[in-house]
């Protein structure tokens, strides 16, 4: 029999994959990592997924995704995270969902549950300043821990990523419209890579290794952490083309050579006749057209010395690869990167530009860069990426982050003791001398 809580009259039940993605997909505050796909993607590699909903008279208020993990202790976590999806703002009604998830949960013997509602903490802009007068949650805050949950802080969180940088598309009518929206520099970079060749494409298992070759190469050279190639192909068999979009931005190097050299011939006769006719006439008009071909001239030339590095016989050269989800409200750039080798031909601004131009077309009314790290001052980690995001315009969003509740309190507490004890033991050990070899 389902719980139901007596004063609201909310009933816990199982949902199926098409009853939670019915009400996942609608919700306001649906995400990817709430999504049937990903609950396939995931059974697909052994995890344990389960998908429920409360009711209220039969009619769903709330719905979510929870995984279970258990150590080889036997300690098991319940977690939904990006979730649950529900009215955060109805106190009453997050009052009884979180008592029917913990009784859930303690029914499947675990020791904690752990939410991370997709929510803000505070509006930002663009520079990361607060804009609490537009939207302000610290009372959910204040709120779920009133109702046990411990929140783990406001800090970056690399894993359940609750800072990002999102541009809103709602408006823009157009790819004019959409370019125009970028900074100058941003627009720059998108037409010489469109000017040079670089193209985009979506990979396929028979061409995922072209993929992991460039996000591996990019991830070490970067120092971001990637899945394993196994986890990329268990996606790509799982779940839906639109779903996952493992893109890769492309340039065949004999064609654009031959292009760059083209061009530089075509300039360069058209400088060599200015030259001609400034020395003839002392035009000025000609003379400013002159400086302008001849810094054409220049600028093919540095190219072509450039790429000398790549033979023709490099072929099509994947010059950068991102993992992206399309789902709910949104286009997502999940992680990814630029082979340094090939930073000139701004594979990761064509990316990032082509799936925003695939969110126009397909009516995504955000484009979601995700994990956004560095925002307070150049000198910190991430703050490189974060200045080339904010060229594609948007604000920084902030999560409320995670929660953990104790289900059952007695083994959730001797389990942080045991952690702390571990950890206290491997700091002693780090400043321990070592032993002198006999």
């Amino acid at each position: 029999m389902n719980p139901v809580t007596a004063a609201t009259g909310l009933e816990y039940a199982n949902l199926s994959d098409a009853e939670f993605e019915a009400f996942a997909l609608k919700h306001p505050q649906n995400s990817f990592l709430q999504s049937i796909d990903f609950a396939r993607f995931q059974r697909s590699r052994g995890q344990q997924v389960e998908l429920f909903g409360v009711r209220r008279n039969g009619e769903l208020v709330a719905a979510g995704k929870l995984n279970y993990t258990t150590t080889r202790l036997g300690y098991t976590v319940c977690e939904c995270a990006k979730g649950p999806l529900m009215d955060y703002t109805d106190s009453e009604q997050v009052r009884a969902v979180v008592e029917l998830l913990r009784k859930h949960a303690a029914r499947r013997k675990a020791a904690e549950l752990r939410i991370s509602p997709n929510a803000r903490y505070i509006a930002r802009d663009a520079d990361g300043a607060e804009h609490p007068e537009i939207e302000d949650n610290r009372p959910l805050v204040a709120d779920l821990e009133r109702l046990g949950f411990r929140h783990q802080g406001l800090d970056m969180n690399f894993v359940n990523v609750n800072w990002m940088f999102i541009k809103n598309l709602v408006g823009i009518q157009d790819a004019e419209e959409l370019i125009m929206s970028t900074s100058y520099r941003t627009r720059k970079a998108i037409r010489k890579a469109e000017k040079n060749g670089v193209f985009l494409e979506q990979a396929t298992l028979e061409t995922l290794d072209d993929f992991y070759g460039a996000l591996s190469r990019a991830g070490d050279e970067k120092g971001f952490v990637y899945r394993e190639r196994e986890y990329y192909e268990h996606l790509l068999r799982t779940t839906s083309a639109e779903f996952t979009k493992l893109m890769m931005a492309k340039i065949d190097i004999p064609a654009y050579r031959k292009s760059i050299t083209e061009r530089l011939a075509t300039e360069s006769a058209t400088a060599a006749d200015l030259r001609r006719e400034v020395e003839e006439t002392g035009s000025k008009k000609k003379a400013n057209r002159l400086k302008v071909v001849q810094d054409l001239v220049d600028s093919y030339e540095r190219s072509l010395k450039d790429i000398e590095r790549f033979p023709d016989s490099v072929g099509t050269a994947t010059v950068a690869a991102i993992h992206f989800v399309c789902y709910g409200d949104e286009v997502v750039c999940v992680i990814g990167g630029t082979v340094q080798d090939y930073i000139y031909f701004n594979g990761a601004t064509s990316l990032y530009w082509g799936m925003m131009l695939h969110a126009l077309e397909k009516g995504y009314p955000r484009y979601n860069f995700y994990g956004t790290f560095g925002i307070s001052g150049q000198d910190e980690e991430g703050h490189g990426g974060y200045e080339f995001k904010k060229g594609f315009g948007g604000e920084v969003v902030q999560l409320v982050g995670d929660f953990v509740l104790p289900v059952r309190p007695a083994v959730f507490h001797a389990n942080r003791l045991a952690r702390s004890a571990a950890a206290a033991a491997r700091a002693l050990l780090g400043k321990l001398p070592l032993k002198r070899a006999a």
